[in-house]
C-alpha cells in the first residue's frame, strides 16, 4: 500500500490504459459517408411476397402478427373454397415498424 501510494502506481495505470486507447483502431464510422456492414439475413422493408403466377405467398398463419414487438403488422383473414386460408389484408405500419428482422 505504502509503495502504491509512493510511487503513484494508480496514477501510472491509467496514463497507460489511456494511451492504449489512443493507439487502438477506432470503432466509430462517419455515419452519412461511411455504412456500416448489413448482415446477409437483412432482407429490407417488410413486403407480402407472390410467387411468379400472382398467388400471395401468406398462408395466413399469424404468426408474424403476433411476433412482432412493435405490433406494425395485422392480418386479416378469409377461407377459399378449398378450404385453405388466404390474407385479404396484411398490413404493416410502417410508422410503427422498428426493422427488428423478425
Amino acid at each position: 500500500r505504502l509503495a502504491d501510494v509512493a510511487f503513484m502506481g494508480d496514477l501510472f495505470r491509467g496514463i497507460h490504459v489511456t494511451a492504449e486507447s489512443f493507439v487502438r483502431e477506432k470503432v466509430t464510422i462517419n455515419y452519412p459517408f461511411e455504412k456500416g456492414a448489413i448482415s446477409p439475413r437483412f432482407r429490407g422493408e417488410h413486403a407480402l411476397r407472390r410467387y411468379a403466377t400472382g398467388e400471395e405467398r401468406c398462408i395466413a398463419c399469424k404468426l408474424c402478427e403476433a411476433v412482432c414487438p412493435a405490433q406494425a403488422i395485422s392480418i386479416e383473414v378469409a377461407e377459399r373454397p378449398d378450404g385453405s386460408r388466404r390474407t385479404t389484408r396484411y398490413d404493416i405500419d410502417m410508422t410503427k415498424c422498428i426493422y427488428c428482422g423478425f
